[in-house]
């Protein structure tokens, strides 16, 4: 195979030049022709004889150069052909070697496996025999027992199968058996962490749930961790997006914000007042108004 290999590079080494050398001489030929052609049309053709012949061997000199080289390349590709055909071959035939001598050292671990498996079944089933008054132990050595001799039968039938492909494999009868294929696993892309967006009715900063610091802007819609927009929400920091003042206020402050300012809240640092009822933002969005506490009184009573 490495004579092969070092004929094939030098053959292709060779096609290469010869390619090369084909077309130079074939944009020769052509500017040949182009002059001899030029000649007949501009030339005095009773006078220039002198010039003519030497055109025009100038011209079968290089068709003769050109061609030349053209044969000498198609001789060459037969060759670098002839050549891939016979790496090829060879290729197989060490493939096809190392196939069956792979298959051969597979089933000699078989029958060497193969006795041993037989006999650790059979002390197994016997051990459990001690326990026939059992149920499930008996149940196990009668399983055990069963098996070990279909085993063994199929074992018998499929060493000799094997064995016969060896030698097919070898001698390029019988296919090269196929990679036993590996399943990758697919990476599960984790969820993203849940996030709320809120409109801001002050500056604000928090983080996020990578740990980075945030700011959010007054009168700008921020996407927050879902806590830490709850957390906006009843502090009166943030209204939810629904909220009418949004379509009023959002963006009127056109960007200028300082995130160092003294009064940007740090919502992950604030404290919430242990008074603060816990309304629901969605209903704190409706602005409902309660009743006094006398006149819920009267009305329940009437």
């Amino acid at each position: 195979m490495e004579t092969l290999e070092a004929e094939l590079a030098s053959l292709r080494t060779r096609a290469e030049t010869l390619s090369s050398r084909h077309a130079a001489a074939d944009a020769e030929f052509i500017d040949a022709k182009s002059k001899l052609q030029r000649h007949h049309l501009e030339a005095d053709l009773n006078t220039d004889d002198k010039a003519r012949t030497k055109l025009e061997a100038a011209v079968a000199a290089c068709a003769m150069t050109r061609d030349g080289y053209a044969d000498a390349l198609a001789e060459v590709q037969t060759k670098i052909a002839d050549a891939e055909q016979k790496l090829a071959a060879k290729r197989a035939i060490v493939e096809r070697k190392a196939a069956s001598e792979k298959l051969a050292r597979d089933l000699d671990a078989i029958e060497r496996a193969l006795p041993d498996y037989l006999a650790a079944g059979k002390r197994f089933a016997d051990a459990l025999e001690e326990f026939h008054f059992h149920h499930e132990s008996g149940a196990m050595a009668r399983f055990i027992g069963n098996a070990a001799s279909q085993v063994e039968v199929a074992a018998g039938f499929a060493v000799v199968e094997l064995r016969g492909m060896v030698d097919a494999i070898h001698n390029g009868v019988a296919p090269i058996p196929a990679a036993k294929q590996v399943s990758a696993s697919v990476p599960v892309p984790e969820p993203s962490p849940p996030t709320q967006t809120v409109f801001m009715m002050k500056s604000a900063k928090y983080g996020d749930h990578d740990g980075r610091c945030r700011f959010a802007g007054q009168w700008e819609d921020a996407t927050m961790p879902v806590t830490t927009a709850q957390r906006a929400l009843r502090l009166g920091v943030a209204v939810p997006v629904t909220d009418p003042k949004r379509a009023r206020l959002r963006g009127t402050r056109g960007g200028d914000f300082n995130p160092r300012a003294p009064d940007v809240i740090d919502l992950d640092a604030v404290e919430e007042p242990k008074n603060l009822p816990q309304f629901d933002p969605v209903l704190r969005s409706a602005n409902f108004t309660p009743l006094p506490t006398a006149a819920c009184a009267d009305w329940c009573c009437a």
